[in-house]
């Protein structure tokens, strides 16, 4: 049974390494060049290379280990985590964007009440905001210098937006344009409330602090319990390391407590 797992799991990781690479041989009249692998493995997003990278962790504990069960509990708590920093790194940059918001609706307020044109003022935004916002700015603006029309600019920023507080910017701009309203003062009343919204949002997370860390305690439990089991009683449990049974409960158990920090991560993430 564990022969044809293993086989199984080799065939998979095998496909998926030489599908997802693609490695390419370039025939020229003078030379061959082939497209070194950290190069096209750059080039792949980022689901393909988590699979990628997973099945070669679960190759490697394969290997060292010897064991099926651990190599999948290792392949499973790899890609637990890399999704986990992955969503923590989106929240944080979206947390950052919505700051930047504010500001941005300042620099297109000031250009406006200026005399500027909407568009005049994107670009304007484009050059004196910070990045992250400044990225997406400066997309608007190549599109505006390229001829595209402002409607169409717009309606890509919206479609792309990183933040819900960028796209209502966005939106807003876009529906003021097209029913001619005063923008200084619409700017003025969306500064107010995305600095309301900021407010509120950090009040949450301070409130949602304890239970976020009271989920990655009670998380982790179970593992310190095993682990100081093992150091006062090696043979009590070393069951759960050493032999098939104990490794599909050590297996399950992984699967559990990653799933209820799943669940209680989503139950105090709290979306304004």
């Amino acid at each position: 049974m564990y022969l044809l797992l293993t086989c199984l799991f080799l065939a998979a990781a095998i496909f998926f390494i030489i599908s997802g690479l693609r490695l390419k041989i370039k025939i020229k009249p003078a030379d061959i060049k082939t497209v070194r692998i950290k190069d096209k493995f750059n080039e792949l997003d980022f689901k393909k290379r988590t699979i990628v990278i997973a099945l070669c962790v679960f190759i490697a504990a394969l290997i060292f280990l010897q064991n099926i069960i651990f190599a999948m509990i290792f392949a499973v708590v790899y890609v637990y985590f890399v999704l986990y920093k992955a969503e923590k790194d989106k929240k944080k940059q979206m947390g950052i964007i919505d700051k930047q918001v504010v500001e941005a609706l300042s620099v297109i307020k000031s250009a406006v009440s200026s005399g500027q044109s909407v568009q005049n003022a994107v670009i304007t935004a484009s050059k004196e905001l910070k990045e992250p916002l400044k990225i997406y700015f400066i997309k608007m603006a190549d599109s505006l210098s390229l001829g595209v029309s402002f409607d169409e600019v717009l309606s890509q920023a919206s479609a792309s937006a990183p933040s819900k507080e960028f796209g209502m910017m966005i939106d807003t701009i876009k529906i003021s344009k097209d029913s001619g309203a005063a923008l200084s003062d619409i700017f003025e009343r969306i500064s107010e409330s995305a600095v309301q919204r900021q407010a509120l949002r950090a009040k949450v997370n301070s409130l949602t602090a304890q239970g976020k860390m009271s989920g990655t305690v009670v998380s982790l439990i179970p593992f310190v319990v095993v682990l100081m089991m093992y150091l006062i009683e090696p043979d009590m449990t070393g069951s759960l390391f050493f032999t098939t049974a104990g490794n599909i409960l050590l297996l399950l158990v992984v699967a559990m407590v990653l799933t209820g920090s799943f669940i209680i991560g989503k139950m105090t993430d709290i979306e304004l």
